[in-house]
């Protein structure tokens, strides 16, 4: 069993990251494998233990080790496996929409689909914040010493602090799961439709439209995570599917499954569990 703590950032960084999240397993030695079918976030990803092995989709190529702490980007279609073998412990943390290329400065299309070694794209820096996270227990620890770091970043880089249409529009897409009107978002943004939706595919990695498909794939699979007696005909009409073949043919085409089986072939989806965990705001 997975137990998943989550836990918010210092209200300062709450414009770029999501939430931290600290993923454990149950038992000393585990052997976990996660398809990394399609998301629409980008996350820095630090594991604390385990041997984390990467295997592509294609049947062409072979299995490798990832790097201890690897940056996920956006990802638009299924792009293989992670298993991971030992005392499963990572930290994640989760950058809202846009939340990476603000303070990092750093076009997300240019990371979209791809797991890097984060200090090839950080730095250094963050080498040195994992032996750090290594040195604590607890997942409000592990935050704290985040927010330090990201503080840090943010600190030197200035220029981020500032609303644009893309961050308003990008974090408004979060609380809603329907595809709505792409130019009335242009609108709301005050840009032109060719101009949204190019900063739009710099700032967060993929075009408005395909953005909302996978925020809407990836809410579909946490509601049958939170609640499994939830029927699938539930879960697509409150996500906004037309129909029961509409979410099978989008499951199809972002984890290469549909949704039956791709619980069935991941049955410890069942069995995680989540705890939310309230930090001080300072």
């Amino acid at each position: 069993m997975v137990t998943t703590s989550l836990i918010l950032p210092q209200p300062v960084l709450r414009d770029f990251i999501h939430y931290y999240s600290l993923c454990k397993s149950g038992f000393t030695h585990v052997s976990i494998t996660s398809p990394l079918f399609a998301h629409h976030d980008t996350s820095i990803c630090f594991f604390l233990s385990g041997s984390p092995v990467y295997k592509t989709s294609s049947e062409t190529v072979g299995k490798e080790r990832i790097h201890k702490v690897s940056l996920f980007g956006l990802m638009t279609h299924c792009a293989g496996s992670i298993t991971v073998e030992g005392n499963y412990e990572t930290f994640i943390i989760e950058f809202r929409p846009n939340g990476f290329n603000k303070m990092f400065g750093i076009p997300a299309g240019s990371i979209c689909n791809t797991i890097f070694p984060a200090n090839e794209v950080i730095g250094n820096c963050i080498e040195h914040f994992y032996e750090e996270l290594l040195r604590v227990t607890g997942a409000t620890e592990m935050a704290s010493l985040a927010n330090k770091f990201l503080i840090g970043f943010l600190n030197r880089q200035k220029a981020v602090y500032f609303n644009d249409g893309i961050t308003k529009i990008s974090n408004q897409l979060l609380t809603s799961i329907y595809t709505n009107n792409i130019p009335q978002y242009a609108y709301q943004a005050n840009m032109s439709m060719r101009n949204f939706e190019r900063r739009f595919v710099e700032q967060v990695g993929t075009s408005p439209k395909l953005f909302c498909r996978l925020l809407r794939f990836n809410t579909a699979v946490k509601f049958k995570i939170i609640d499994p007696e939830k029927s699938w005909n539930q879960i697509a009409d409150e996500c906004g599917y037309y129909d029961d073949m509409h979410m099978i043919k989008e499951f199809k085409q972002f984890a290469n499954a549909s949704p039956a089986t791709l619980f069935k072939d991941n049955p410890w989806y069942m069995e995680e569990t989540f705890t939310t965990i309230e930090q001080p705001p300072f």
